[in-house]
């Protein structure tokens, strides 16, 4: 992903503190024409970054209506990362005019206390409130730099819609963990702006849902540094996680996770992440490919964004726990999305033939169950 500056916006998702050494700007890639829709979507992604071609693509349609099947979404251990979403309007959240109404509002008069309720509403609608630190009865604002744990508010539209990221003690957002630097002593934050609502409860779930993955993984990555530290910490970390993985307490997939995630590296929580994103909004969507391009280009991210080659430089194993998740997803889809996924991967692979990004890699693989 490269080393962020103050003056550049980061991909929505994991804000790094430092580069790794097998991270390539997109931006440096060479200039081609793009062949196909697939490869349009990828070029106005790198020029403009995902939250500037989404309004390109439009604000969408209206919702499927009710929710969507029951997505089968689990960690290494076999349980659900994020539990789906089966009520969209819990008790005491806005139903669908009611919330229309909010965001129209917001939108035409912003201010914190416009946005407040709807980040509300969409963080306890999607499940925000049952990570640990996720106290949703107060969502401060922030400018970017200094943040409160948990769950943030911005105003800004530019850039992308959310970030997650560590929180020192004195409120500073994007720090380094440094696990090898005694106890952790950093918390997470979560910030989202307007960019990441729509004017449709439905699909105002994306980005929080996105965002809570990487918040499961950063607490993932605590809780065995944690470990780690109180076994002494004789060994360096990754030497200590794959003792554990020989001892079958921890997976290909959790050593891969926390490995990365140590080391503030973004590649493999950025493709589930945005498999995430996928599968929460692609079903709420009318089958009409003109409707469904901002759940593909959400599929999209997992291959590349504007900073990494997502999926080139994720683990074997968490391409291979994405890979599931999706054919596991498209089992629940009723025969119209099937087909509309379908043709856009056909679209995508006849577009893909000389490509060395690990698109071709990607679309390759899906074919295997997207049929």
């Amino acid at each position: 992903m490269g080393e962020l500056s103050p003056q550049r916006a980061p991909t929505r998702g994991v804000w790094r503190a430092a580069a790794t050494a097998k991270a390539t700007r997109v931006t440096d890639a060479p200039a081609r024409e793009p062949a196909g829709p697939v490869e349009r979507l990828l070029q106005l992604q790198r020029q403009a970054g995902n939250q500037a071609v989404l309004h390109l693509l439009g604000p969408g349609s209206r919702s499927a209506g009710g929710i969507g099947p029951a997505i089968v979404q689990r960690d290494s251990s076999g349980h659900r990362e994020n539990p789906d979403v089966t009520d969209l309007h819990p008790a005491g959240t806005l139903t669908d005019p009611q919330w229309t109404a909010a965001y129209r509002a917001a939108g035409a008069k912003p201010s914190a206390a416009a946005y407040e309720p709807l980040f509300r509403d969409i963080a306890v609608t999607a499940g925000m409130s049952a990570l640990p630190g996720f106290d949703l009865s107060t969502i401060p604002t922030t400018d970017g730099t200094t943040v409160k744990p948990g769950l943030n508010l911005t105003l800004a539209t530019s850039g992308e819609p959310g970030h997650t990221g560590w929180v020192d003690k004195n409120g500073r957002f994007g720090v380094p963990l440094r696990p090898g630097k005694g106890a952790p002593s950093v918390s997470i934050a979560v910030i989202l702006g307007p960019g990441a609502l729509s004017a449709e409860k439905a699909l105002s779930l994306r980005t929080v849902r996105h965002e809570m993955v990487h918040v499961r993984h950063k607490l993932q990555v605590l809780d065995a540094v944690r470990a780690w530290q109180a076994g002494g910490g004789r060994t360096g970390l990754d030497a200590w996680l794959k003792q554990q993985q020989s001892k079958k307490k921890m997976s290909a997939l959790d050593v891969a996770l926390v490995g990365s995630g140590a080391k503030d590296a973004s590649a493999n929580t950025e493709v589930l992440g945005y498999v995430e994103g996928f599968m929460t909004d692609f079903h709420r969507r009318p089958a009409p490919a003109a409707q469904a391009g901002p759940s593909f280009f959400e599929l999209l991210g997992a291959v590349e964004t504007t900073r990494l080659y997502t999926w080139a430089q994720a683990d074997p194993a968490v391409q291979q726990e994405a890979l599931t998740r999706l054919r596991e997803y498209r089992a629940t889809l009723d025969p119209d999305h099937q087909r509309l996924w379908k043709e856009w991967l056909d679209t995508g692979i006849a577009s893909a033939a000389n490509d060395k990004t690990g698109r071709k890699d990607f679309l390759g693989r899906l074919s295997a169950f997207v049929t």
